[in-house]
């Protein structure tokens, strides 16, 4: 029973000696106060933004997924994933044999075309001439004046597929449409290429956007030329992003709308890349205080406050959102609350504060 007692009495003291330890401030006051020169401000409200965050990756404006038009085998495919090429540089070739046999032909053609044309042509004058002297009969002349019609829309024809085969020809060489890196590599030297099937991809990297699905609540506010900021993974600071694209149409699974802002020219980012998006919702008003005002001891942030005239006392403060030189003030300050905002990296509770006065925007710009 003793042996109780004493057990209940040890933690009784023990929750006396917590509960004391918690009361106390973080800054205990000091014998003999100091007097210390600072700025001091009235806390006043701000405006901070209402914001909504979405996540969204980084996407290439330019992106061709470039194949042949003609049926053949690949040839001189020597590009690897993430080379460069610049605009007009040839990515590979196709087999031209058949094609040039199909010239060869075409070309044949065409001469025999053309022969056919000449003669038709020496019939007709022949035939004008005798129909003029009415030595050939009406029915005669028009047969002839027919064939000469006939072997005119041969050679044309004729023409027509011998540009066509010579056509053909140039796409045996495929070029780079534009400056940009290889991202994919679909076929190797010697496969065999069909119209319609990519054999390289390419990504223009120096034209970058980022898109985003965002719900349909946000959709309602947003506008084209809107800005937001956006954080991309890998870059020390955020960028500022301009909407350019709004898709009205919502994604049936998602519910969600896409939207894209163009990025200013940056290096280093490669398409794909996560991104975070803030885009503003609107205005709020709150308690803002200079990022100079708060400190932190003990590992508590905390605001020094004039008290009693000119006595510097800590106050707990819960911070939120920073926008530039100011941080927001969730709780621990009152509106028209005095605080010293320079000089209190070593200040104390109970110290002397001497007011300075604020500096003028000259000063303050020099």
């Amino acid at each position: 029973m003793k042996q109780v007692n004493r057990v209940l009495i040890v933690a009784i003291l023990a929750s006396i000696g917590l509960n004391g330890c918690q009361q106390e401030p973080p800054i205990a006051p000091q014998a003999t106060p100091q007097v210390i020169q600072a700025m001091v401000q009235s806390v006043e409200l701000g405006t901070v933004p209402l914001t909504a965050v979405v996540p969204g990756a980084v996407v290439p404006d330019q992106r061709a997924r470039i194949a042949s038009r003609l049926m053949g085998y690949i040839k001189g495919l020597d590009l690897d994933v993430g080379e460069k090429v610049k605009q007009g540089d040839l990515l590979f070739s196709i087999d031209s044999t058949d094609i040039r046999s199909q010239i060869a032909q075409a070309n044949s053609a065409y001469a025999q075309a053309e022969a056919g044309l000449k003669d038709a042509k020496l019939d007709y004058d022949r035939f004008t001439q005798l129909f003029k002297d009415n030595s050939v009969s009406k029915q005669q002349y028009d047969k002839i004046r027919l064939q000469y019609s006939v072997a005119q829309e041969n050679l044309a024809a004729a023409k027509s597929a011998l540009d066509q085969a010579r056509a053909q020809l140039s796409y045996a060489n495929v070029l780079a449409p534009f400056s940009g890196v290889v991202v994919e590599k679909l076929s190797t030297a010697g496969d065999l290429a069909a119209p319609g099937n990519p054999i390289v991809v390419i990504e223009n990297l120096q034209s970058l956007s980022v898109q985003t699905e965002v719900s349909g609540d946000l959709f309602a506010v947003l506008r084209a030329g809107d800005e937001a900021t956006v954080f991309i993974d890998g870059q020390p600071a955020p960028m500022v992003g301009t909407i350019y694209t709004l898709v009205s149409s919502a994604n049936p699974k998602t519910r969600t709308h896409t939207v894209k802002l163009s990025l200013p020219a940056v290096k280093n980012i490669n398409s794909g890349t996560f991104a975070r998006v803030s885009f503003k919702r609107g205005d709020r008003q709150a308690m803002m205080v200079p990022k100079s005002a708060v400190i932190v001891r003990a590992g508590i942030e905390g605001v020094f406050v004039i008290q009693e005239g000119d006595k510097a006392m800590f106050h707990m403060v819960r911070t939120g959102m920073s926008i530039g030189d100011r941080v927001e003030i969730k709780a621990g300050l009152n509106l028209g609350d005095q605080i010293v905002v320079s000089d209190n990296q070593s200040m104390l509770n109970g110290d002397i504060v001497e007011v300075l006065s604020a500096p003028t925007d000259a000063q303050a710009a020099q």
